[in-house]
């Protein structure tokens, strides 16, 4: 019995490396071709299940709901009751004993609760919540042979335990593996955000911003434009207030930024008080009135400092074409030059 416990660990376990295996290929796939192997993946983990059963007096059990539980947690209800249908064509089609009970309060049931609850915003946050939701799978999973078979109740006292006991250790086994996964793939987007981001304004930092160009610019039949943005008389912010409200300055000027930044629009810091901006648009005028509503949203916000000042930015840009005549680097320095031509005539304006 033990071995056959531990033999269905093992094919979630693996279950589970495959599935890491997969979704570190993601990106290489489309999201309804990644959905349709996540199916594939967890159905051909509860079929094999179903092949290797669990024996407790003459009555024969497995572990197949447990994959099904977490899929729905942690994959959604869509891909849960696809793999739903596919194991449950493929016990009906074994036949034998029990076929319609264990197919309907050994999956469908159970399943469908599980769905019920994480509709509900249910959390397993808790490990008295865990339980409870494990508890609630197994109870509905196991309890009905009370009534399908004779002398139930005494069958149910019999194996119950054990039963219930090898259940939560296998889940809690599966769990603590897919938790693991989970907190290192947001430690992975952490140092990536953290290498991706300046540290201060969270936006773009100038490599990430580069690379991300380079792809963009590989693809033909857009407008692009390359837009550097400098704080007017910053310098005086720091020589008045002090750094830190600077810094403040630069964090409240970087939230309206991010309001603006969309799939046609990204910032990124530059370095300093200086800010560079990726436009796609149908024409130069188009880009043009894009960047002057920002001008104009930043001239009418006050910037708060130490929560007792307020004082009014005006910003200068610079605005270039990016066409495949010249190189990015060559772009960028051409979006510079107008932006100290628009410091040299005044600031608070925009050269193009």
């Amino acid at each position: 019995m033990i071995q056959s416990i531990l033999s269905n660990l093992a094919i979630i376990l693996v279950g589970h490396l495959l599935m890491n295996m997969l979704v570190n290929q993601k990106n290489r796939f489309s999201g309804k071709f990644f959905s349709l192997c996540v199916v594939l993946l967890f159905s051909t983990v509860i079929i094999i299940l179903f092949y290797l059963p669990i024996e407790i007096d003459g009555y024969k059990f497995d572990l197949r709901l447990i994959p099904l539980i977490f899929l729905v947690i942690f994959r959604g209800w869509k891909t849960a009751l696809a793999t739903l249908a596919i194991v449950c064509i493929w016990r009906y089609s074994m036949g034998g004993v029990g076929t319609l009970p264990g197919i309907l309060a050994g999956m469908v049931g159970p399943t469908l609760f599980v769905i019920l609850l994480h509709s509900l915003k249910f959390k397993l946050d808790k490990l008295h919540e865990k339980i409870f939701l494990l508890t609630v799978c197994w109870f509905i999973s196991d309890f009905p042979i009370v009534f399908i078979i004779p002398d139930g109740w005494e069958v149910f006292k019999g194996f119950f335990l054990i039963r219930y006991t090898s259940f939560l250790i296998v889940a809690f086994t599966y769990y603590s593996f897919i938790k693991a996964e989970h907190k290192k793939e947001y430690y992975k987007n952490e140092l990536e955000r953290m290498a991706w981001h300046d540290p201060l304004t969270n936006l773009l930092n100038r490599k990430k911003f580069i690379e991300l160009l380079e792809a963009k610019t590989s693809v033909s039949g857009k407008n692009r434009y390359i837009a550097m943005i400098d704080i007017d008389h910053f310098k005086n912010i720091n020589d008045t207030y002090g750094h830190i409200a600077g810094d403040d300055v630069l964090l409240q000027l970087s939230a309206i930024f991010k309001k603006q930044k969309g799939k046609n629009m990204i910032f990124a810091r530059y370095g300093g008080e200086e800010f560079i901006v990726y436009l796609e648009a149908a024409n130069l005028d188009e880009s043009i009135n894009t960047l002057e509503h920002l001008l104009q949203r930043v001239r009418s916000t006050p910037f708060e400092i130490d929560g007792k000042h307020e004082l009014y930015l005006t910003l200068s840009i610079g605005l270039a074409t990016l066409d495949k005549n010249a190189s990015l680097k060559e772009v960028i320095y051409t979006a510079d030059r107008l932006l100290y031509i628009a410091k040299e005539k005044g600031r608070d304006q925009l050269i193009s």
